[in-house]
């Protein structure tokens, strides 16, 4: 919160002596540009997935092994989730679940059968509210902390990765996150958009045009958090990812791997 109170004060700062220097016909025009600016940078710190303003942030893996992370968000589903787990194993590929809270709870199986088949299990707040972004930094810290205990209880162990709702990271979720310990913030190189009302093609194409070793690929196994209910398409486009994955000699790691991230 502190750091968009400096970014606001710089920026007042300016515009005032914008005003006290420049020539009256002048000073409107500058005290816009200074809020627009300052309002895009705002913007690109809580939404850009590779902004580490208001956290640490991890948007790619480290080096440049010829790895990839795939990463499914808002599951457990009891109908597309094995699925999902089915088809990574028939290609060899392992991935990471960020879990919700409430799912989780109410199929702590198919936690199990992630970390059992080499999957990282990481988590994605308890209810995926859309007040978690406007919420106070005592009701942040809470939905992240119900969601690790669901998921600790389940592995006897506790995860250390987690993602935001959308991969927002606002003042906040700023606040309360500098408070917390032991976990890692992960967003995403590319997102497949697949929560939305798509096609397979259309997902396969989008993470496919820009898949390069590093690549923290985001897809969803959950349905009917703001999006869509039907995860097929993602499920068809997963088939196609893996399928170039190989051709271009790219493995799929967990982000839980040693030394991948």
């Amino acid at each position: 919160m502190l750091r968009v109170f400096a970014v606001k004060g710089m920026a007042l700062a300016v515009a005032i002596a914008a005003v006290w220097l420049l020539p009256a016909k002048w000073e409107v025009l500058a005290v816009a540009v200074i809020v627009a600016i300052t309002a895009a940078f705002i913007t690109y710190a809580i939404w850009s997935p590779h902004s580490q303003f208001f956290s640490r942030t991890i948007d790619r893996l480290r080096g440049d092994q010829p790895i990839i992370a795939l990463t499914f968000d808002d599951g457990p589903d009891p109908v597309f989730t094995p699925r999902i787990l089915d088809l990574l194993d028939a290609h060899g590929a392992r991935a990471t679940f960020f879990v919700l809270g409430v799912r989780a709870d109410r199929h702590p199986e198919l936690i199990r059968r992630m970390r059992d088949r080499g999957h990282t299990v990481g988590t994605h707040t308890q209810h995926h509210h859309l007040r978690f972004h406007f919420s106070s930094p005592s009701y942040v810290r809470r939905e992240i902390e119900e969601a690790i205990d669901v998921v600790t209880d389940i592995l006897r162990e506790r995860p250390t990765l987690f993602r935001p709702p959308q991969g927002l990271r606002t003042p906040f979720f700023s606040s309360a996150w500098r408070r917390m310990t032991g976990l890692s913030c992960v967003t995403w190189t590319i997102r497949g958009f697949d929560s939305l009302p798509t096609t397979a093609d259309a997902i396969a194409t989008r993470v496919i045009k820009r898949l390069a070793p590093g690549a923290i690929v985001a897809l969803h196994d959950g349905t009917g958090l703001f999006g869509g209910i039907d995860r097929e398409p993602t499920i068809a486009a997963l088939d196609a990812i893996l399928s170039e994955c190989k051709a271009r000699g790219l493995r799929c790691v967990a982000l839980g791997d040693s030394g991948v991230c």
